[in-house]
């Protein structure tokens, strides 16, 4: 069985594992909720791709970061999974039509205010993207093997703390995105892959601290 066989089994798993969800009354009243989608398919070596984004510089938040497409929840979105699939076809033109979800990963959170919901997905092969300009300065596609190589994950460190981060030859992410990369990688694996208990106890500190926003 080659890599992208395994991966695939592992994300077809993803239906036997329920998502770790946060308690709702956490948030605090100004916290939206946001969903974003991790978008793999086969090429055509047995390899493994995921389409990430370089955001736009004149972005209200996260400017100029990589990240997966991805947005709020709007009023006429039914659910998480739904808001995932417009942003992505709003950001890159990639149709819901040809995604098929696997399944989602536990609650995550954004400082900026974002209860955050991520979605997995899987296409039948590459896609062509459009990226919208006002949005995305860069589309990335990435290979997962390299991501999920050992030297590729590293620590991103900011001034009052740090972060989860893969390093490879095409590029970098860090924070929230490699955060939720990092739960899919352990549970392609096998290895325990809770990373609620973790993103809440960080969130708890966030909000006694009084830096939640």
């Amino acid at each position: 069985m080659n890599f992208c066989d395994q991966f695939y089994a592992r994300l077809l798993a993803l239906s036997e594992r329920p998502a770790q969800l946060f308690p709702r009354d956490i948030f605090p009243d100004n916290y939206r909720t946001a969903a974003v989608l991790l978008a793999f398919w086969p090429e055509p070596d047995g390899s493994v791709g995921l389409v990430l984004t370089r955001r736009s510089d004149h972005l209200r938040h996260h400017q100029g970061q990589v990240s997966f497409p991805g947005g709020s929840m709007q009023a006429e979105d039914v659910s998480a999974v739904q808001t995932a699939l417009r942003e992505a076809e709003e950001e890159l033109a990639l149709s819901a039509q040809h995604v098929t979800i696997m399944g989602r990963l536990d609650d995550a959170w954004s400082r900026f205010g974002y209860h955050v919901v991520p979605v997995v997905g899987w296409l039948q092969q590459r896609p062509q993207l459009i990226p919208d300009p006002d949005e995305v300065a860069e589309v990335i596609i990435a290979d997962v093997a390299t991501l999920m190589r050992p030297e590729a994950s590293c620590m991103h460190q900011l001034a009052d703390r740090h972060s989860q981060a893969y390093r490879w030859e095409q590029g970098y992410v860090w924070g929230l995105t490699a955060e939720i990369l990092l739960e899919l990688f352990l549970w392609v694996r096998g290895e325990d892959s809770n990373r609620r208990d973790f993103r809440l106890a960080y969130m708890r500190k966030q909000l006694g601290e009084g830096d939640i926003t």
